[in-house]
Parts: structure tokens; C-alpha cells; sequence
């Protein structure tokens, strides 16, 4: 699904998350007035208005009446290639994390959990529906999926509020991940767990975990706004052309 261009008070608002992130402006820090800024970014100010509004209710920034607007808190970033428990990247936010449990409960595995979680046919899961939130604010929109065969029965009915520590517990705890990352406009199911409109963009994960044996044993759906934390790719550059060598290069140096 493609996503829409973003307007420009949420240009403004990217950029402005972008200077608070960097160190431009910290903690304590007040904001250049919204003339000044209409002018940096070469918008009205009512756009840049627009863009400080949606900051102050992220919690970013404070507004005191007569003196300005002031940095308040630093966006959190998050490197994509570590597996980190939600739980403390909320927290490491400076909010307090909570979770709600939308529904759980068992079913046959379809063809997609067969093949995600390596299931034979006939076999079942456990579907776990959940929402994280930062404060009251929802954050993050999930549906989870457990092989059925590692759960014991007695808690086959309430898995907890982290399935890594579960998994942990079962002697499968999750050692490494794959994920597919695609950016998706929000539809009635995410628009309304997450609270938001329809069509705003959201960061959607597909992925499946696995033990320490390469097992897969969770296979997760997730919807991601950017309230509070950001994802972020570590890259690392291609050696440069003259230190690679072409296969026929390579031949001709063991002969």
C-alpha cells in the first residue's frame, strides 16, 4: 500500500523532531516564535502552529502562555537491527508503559502461520491482540501468533503481558528475528485500536522470531505510530570497488 505525500505542517513537525533529536535544541530550550520559524521553514504560521500543536501533544513540547514554546522532552531512537522489549523503549520515552489485551484466543493455523511458524496441517495457535500504550496514549497495535504446542495448557488462557518473557520461560526464548517493514496508511481495524484517522501513515512490521535452535516461535503483526519513539536502520557501507574483486579476478589470483 502506498503512503500519501505528508502535508507541510507534518513536514514541519518531522523537521522540527529532527533538530530536538540532533542536539539543536535541547531539553529547557525555547523554541524560535512561529514568525521566525514561518520564515526558516518558508511557510504561514499557522502551519508552523499546526506543527508545534502536534509536538505539544506528543509531549515533546511545552507551551507556557506569554514566555514560549519550550523543548520538554527528546525523542527516543531505536536501532531496527536489535530486538528490544517495548516495555523499555516506552519507558526509556519517559512514559509510563501499559498494556490492553483486545482479545485472545485459540484457532487452526492458516496457511500463513503454517508457513511463517514451519506448522504441520491440523496444527493451532494462540492469537494474542494487543495494544501498548505511552501514558494513555496507544502506540503501538499488535497480533501476535504462538505455536500451540509450546504452551501449556493451564496458561493457554492468559499468556501474560510479554511473550518474550513467556517464551523465555518455555525454554524458547527469542534469539533473533526477521522483519519485513512497509510504510501503510492506518484502516478501521488500526484507526480504531490506535485512535487515530483513517489513512494517517503508520510503520507496519511482519515478522517471526526464533529460539536458539532457529525454531520460529512467534510470528508478530504490528502497526507503529511515531508519537513516541523512532526506528532507526543501521547501514553499513560497501567496501570500496578497488579492494572487491571480480570472480574472474579472484580465479586468476589462485592459479
Amino acid at each position: 500500500m502506498s503512503g500519501r505525500r505528508p502535508n507541510l505542517a507534518e513536514q514541519v513537525r518531522d523537521e522540527l523532531t529532527e533538530l530536538i533529536s540532533n542536539g539543536t535544541y535541547v531539553v529547557g530550550d525555547r523554541l524560535p516564535n512561529e514568525d521566525e520559524m514561518s520564515e526558516k521553514f518558508a511557510v504561514s504560521r499557522a502551519t508552523v502552529r499546526e506543527g508545534y500543536r502536534a509536538l505539544i501533544d506528543a509531549g515533546y513540547l511545552s507551551r507556557l502562555h506569554g514566555k514560549g514554546t519550550f523543548v520538554t522532552r527528546v525523542p527516543q531512537r531505536h536501532a531496527l537491527d536489535l530486538n528490544v522489549s517495548y516495555t523499555a523503549m516506552i519507558q526509556a520515552a519517559g512514559f509510563t508503559p501499559s498494556i490492553r489485551i483486545v482479545s485472545q484466543h485459540v484457532q487452526p493455523a492458516d496457511d500463513g502461520d503454517r508457513a511463517r511458524l514451519r506448522l504441520d496441517r491440523g496444527a493451532e495457535v494462540v492469537v494474542v491482540e494487543r495494544v501498548r500504550f505511552a501514558d494513555d496514549r496507544p502506540v503501538v497495535y499488535s497480533v501476535d501468533r504462538v505455536p500451540l504446542a509450546i504452551v501449556p495448557e493451564e496458561i493457554r488462557g492468559n499468556l501474560g503481558p510479554s511473550l518474550f518473557d513467556l517464551l523465555e520461560n518455555l525454554n524458547h526464548g527469542v534469539r533473533n528475528g526477521r522483519a519485513k517493514l512497509l510504510p501503510v496508511l492506518a484502516g478501521p481495524p488500526e484507526a480504531e485500536q490506535l485512535q487515530v484517522k483513517e489513512g494517517v501513515p503508520l510503520l507496519y512490521f511482519d515478522e517471526v522470531d526464533y529460539d536458539i535452535d532457529g525454531t520460529p516461535v512467534l510470528a508478530s503483526f504490528e502497526w507503529h505510530t511515531s508519537d513516541v519513539f523512532e526506528m532507526w536502520l543501521n547501514r553499513r557501507a560497501q567496501p570500496p570497488a578497488s579492494r572487491v574483486q571480480s570472480p574472474s579476478a579472484l580465479a586468476e589470483s589462485r592459479t
